[in-house]
């Protein structure tokens, strides 16, 4: 199948790029940054609707995995306008263009749409987002539905594993500072269901195959952990110093709004795509 990421220069974006391209003839859409070696890409501003349209006309794809935003909650916490045009305006009008030509949109979404008060967030689970980041999501999601109501939403967990591009993924960052004999500290209060690239590329090739298939998925990893119990698992995966790991509790943050629990339920993924994640441990080996 002919599909266009959006993103391809980035964290998940890039990866899935390259993963996808084993299976699918892949062109990565991206802005600033390059994607991945052996991906044809093209550049575009996503907020601008002419040049949307200009672009899936030239590229002429089957489906389009929307990965592109701006994900750094400290920016949109900042920057609210910003995160308005980059996450919410820019997926109304690539909705809104796939629409126009028939093609099908899978939309990466984010667990930060939840405000953290409860534990194995459901896809029917209330949504009340702390961040702005997760707010501008929580928009992009709903502007999807509404311009393309056949599109599916894919909500993706904490990034672990290997990444692309020079943000690292969250035990890259971990393997990276302990590996530098650098002290690391991570709440023991927050928790995630950490996954990787590759099992989120097994769910959307999943997708893929059943053209029918709408609305929201949840893909989580298999295990609900701490901050600071995933900074463990990390050091024990690459055999590092978990005596450099600190722990701290959520209180101490300064910055952008923290949830304290967005783990994700993944049943409906589980169900109706027959995917279950990887290991974590298989996970936590991957990296750069």
């Amino acid at each position: 199948m002919r599909i266009l990421i959006t993103g391809a220069s980035g964290l998940l974006g890039g990866r899935l790029a390259t993963l996808l391209s084993e299976n699918h003839e892949v062109t990565g859409l991206t802005r600033r940054r390059r994607a991945p070696d052996g991906i044809t890409a093209v550049g575009a501003d996503l907020a601008e609707e002419d040049v949307v349209r200009a672009t899936l006309d030239h590229v002429r794809p089957k489906a389009v995995i929307h990965c592109a935003a701006l994900a750094d909650a400290e920016v949109c916490e900042r920057e609210r306008d910003l995160a308005r045009r980059d996450n919410e305006t820019a997926t109304r009008t690539l909705a809104r263009a796939c629409t126009r030509n028939g093609i099908r949109l899978l939309s990466i979404s984010t667990d930060l749409v939840f405000g953290g008060g409860f534990s194995h967030a459901r896809e029917d689970s209330p949504t009340d987002p702390v961040m702005e980041y997760g707010r501008s999501k929580l928009r992009s999601e709903a502007a999807a539905l509404e311009e393309s109501p056949a599109a599916v939403i894919l909500r993706v967990a904490l990034v672990c594993g290997r990444g692309h591009g020079p943000r690292m993924s969250a035990s890259e960052g971990i393997a990276h500072r302990l590996r530098s004999e650098e002290p690391v500290t991570l709440y023991e209060d927050e928790w995630r269901t950490p996954i990787d690239p590759e099992s989120v590329a097994n769910a959307i090739h999943a997708v893929l195959r059943q053209p029918k298939l709408t609305g929201l998925f949840h893909l989580g990893g298999p295990e609900r952990l701490s901050r600071f119990e995933f900074g463990e698992r990390v050091a024990r995966a690459l055999g590092l110093d978990s005596g450099l790991l600190r722990r701290a509790s959520q209180a101490s943050h300064l910055g952008a709004p923290r949830a304290r629990d967005v783990s994700l339920d993944t049943g409906r993924a589980r169900a109706e795509l027959a995917w279950s994640p990887l290991p974590l441990e298989i996970a936590l080996r991957d990296g750069r």
